[in-house]
């Protein structure tokens, strides 16, 4: 049995995301496939918290 384009595609993303990978896009071209890897923010561990300095 072939193995589809779709198929290949779908194992393919799959095996990024098991190795923590987090992939934003995926575009075919012919047989070529194209996946695009989302870039992780860097967390700002205080940008939430509200720095003001004065009476409350």
């Amino acid at each position: 049995m072939a193995t589809t384009i779709a198929q290949k595609a779908l194992g393919l993303l799959a095996a990024f995301e098991r190795a923590g990978r987090e992939v934003s896009q995926v575009t075919f071209d012919g047989k070529r496939i194209e996946l695009v890897l989302s870039k992780r923010a860097e967390q700002d561990e205080f940008e939430r918290i509200d720095m003001r300095h004065d009476k409350t």
